[in-house]
C-alpha cells in the first residue's frame, strides 16, 4: 500500500509546461490553483504543498470531488466513515483507511457508501513506494514515482464527511484507491510478491468518468474497471534518500531527488 506522497502542484505544473505535457492534463488543475491563490493567497498554498508527507500524519490532500468538480479542496488523509461514533474510533479507523482496494470498495463497510456516492480525485505531483531489500523489511529503499511528462497525477479517491459529536466539528477525509501493480511497480512494491499494488492513476477522460454518478450496477462494474494498472510508459521511478525515521530527511526539497545506494540488484 502507498502511504507517502508529494503534493508540489504549483511546481509540477511549471515543470509539465516546460516539458510540453498535454495541456488537457494541466489546465483543469491550473485554473483551480489560480482561483485558490486569488482567494486564499500564496501562504495557504505553501501550507498545503508538501515535498513529502506520510499518510499517518493525516495531512490534508488536494482533492476534486464529484459534487464540486470546479473547486480544489483539501481533505485529511485517512477516511472516517460518517457512521463512526466517537473520536477514539475515528483515530483508529483513519489509520486503516489511507488506501482502499479497488476490487472491494463497493463491499467493504468503511468504503461502500463513499464508493457509491462520494468519489473524488486526489491530485499529487508524485508518490513514494518502499522496496524491501530483504524479506524481513529491515532494509527498505524508498522510490519516487512520477509521470514522465511531469503532468499532475490524478488518483482515484473516496471521501466522506464525519461530525465529531463532542465538538460539533465537521471533518472531511479521503482514501486513495489502489489497484494491481504494473510491471515497474511490481518490482518496487515487493513486500507481498504475490500481491504487488500501486495507486490507481486516472488519465484523460477516465478522471471525469470516475466522478460520474452511478445509476445502475453496470456503472459500478465500469468504475471498478477504470482502476487498472497504468502502463509503465507513463511513469518514471528512481530511488531517493530515506524519508522516515531518525535518518529520514522528511519534508524537504531533496525528498524527491535521485539518491544512490551501494546495493546490488535494486529495481
Amino acid at each position: 500500500m502507498c502511504y507517502d506522497v508529494e503534493t508540489q502542484l504549483t511546481r509540477q505544473i511549471k515543470d509539465a509546461e516546460h516539458k510540453g505535457a498535454d495541456i488537457a492534463e494541466i489546465d483543469w488543475l491550473k485554473e483551480k490553483l489560480e482561483r485558490l491563490r486569488r482567494e486564499r493567497g500564496d501562504e495557504f498554498l505553501n501550507e498545503v504543498e508538501f515535498f513529502w508527507t506520510s499518510g499517518f500524519n493525516h495531512q490534508k490532500l488536494p482533492v476534486i470531488t464529484s459534487d464540486d468538480p470546479e473547486e480544489l479542496q483539501f481533505f485529511e488523509w485517512g477516511l472516517i466513515p460518517f457512521w463512526v461514533k466517537d473520536d477514539s474510533q475515528a483515530i483508529e479507523i483513519s489509520n486503516k483507511t489511507l488506501n482502499a482496494r479497488s476490487e472491494t470498495i463497493f463491499q467493504k463497510p468503511s468504503f461502500r457508501d463513499a464508493a457509491k456516492n462520494r468519489r473524488c480525485l486526489v491530485v499529487v505531483s508524485g508518490y513514494y513506494e518502499h522496496h524491501w531489500v530483504d524479506k524481513s523489511g529491515k532494509t527498505k529503499i524508498p522510490y519516487f514515482i512520477k509521470r514522465k511528462d511531469s503532468a499532475p497525477i490524478y488518483l482515484a479517491g473516496l471521501w466522506d464527511k464525519w461530525i465529531n459529536k463532542d465538538t460539533g466539528e465537521e471533518i472531511k477525509t479521503v482514501s486513495i484507491v489502489t489497484t494491481k501493480a504494473n510491471s515497474m511497480l511490481s518490482k518496487i512494491h515487493n513486500r507481498k510478491p504475490d500481491d504487488p499494488r500501486m495507486l490507481s492513476i486516472l488519465t484523460g477522460s477516465s478522471k471525469y468518468s470516475w466522478l460520474t454518478p452511478i445509476e445502475d450496477n453496470s456503472d459500478i462494474d465500469f468504475l471498478v474497471n477504470l482502476c487498472q494498472p497504468i502502463s509503465d510508459d507513463y511513469l518514471e521511478s528512481y530511488p531517493v534518500a530515506q524519508l522516515r525515521g531518525k535518518n529520514g530527511i522528511g519534508n524537504v526539497h531533496e525528498a524527491s531527488m535521485r539518491h544512490s545506494y551501494n546495493i546490488i540488484g535494486l529495481p
